[in-house]
């Protein structure tokens, strides 16, 4: 069982990607999804607080893995252009991430 109860964000998806441009990566819609949504968003953080990865803490890293393969679930709003776009996460630090594109 997950360690918190991702459903009020997941209520906000179809907002959020309504305001996003017409082609945006993962890491640009969770950053303005955390923007709208903080509280929610820091609840999510908060109870991954104590998760390892490689030994470290990664509640970022864990939640945004969870809140980025949610987007899949929307697939009647928007496409996956690309698993391996190159984009700039939260902090700054480049990395790979999935690549959508608005339906109209």
């Amino acid at each position: 069982m997950p360690d918190h109860d991702f459903s009020d964000l997941y209520a906000r998806y179809p907002g959020v990607i309504a305001s996003m441009p017409d082609e945006f990566t993962s890491h640009q819609f969770i950053l303005e999804l955390a923007r709208l949504y903080q509280v929610p968003y820091i609840e999510a953080l908060y109870a991954y607080r104590h998760h390892l990865r490689s030994n470290r803490p990664a509640p970022f890293m864990i939640v945004h893995g969870i809140l980025a393969q949610h987007l899949a679930d929307y697939l009647n709003l928007i496409v996956q252009v690309s698993q391996d776009a190159t984009s700039t996460d939260i902090f700054g630090q480049e990395s790979w991430c999935s690549l959508w594109r608005r339906i109209y």
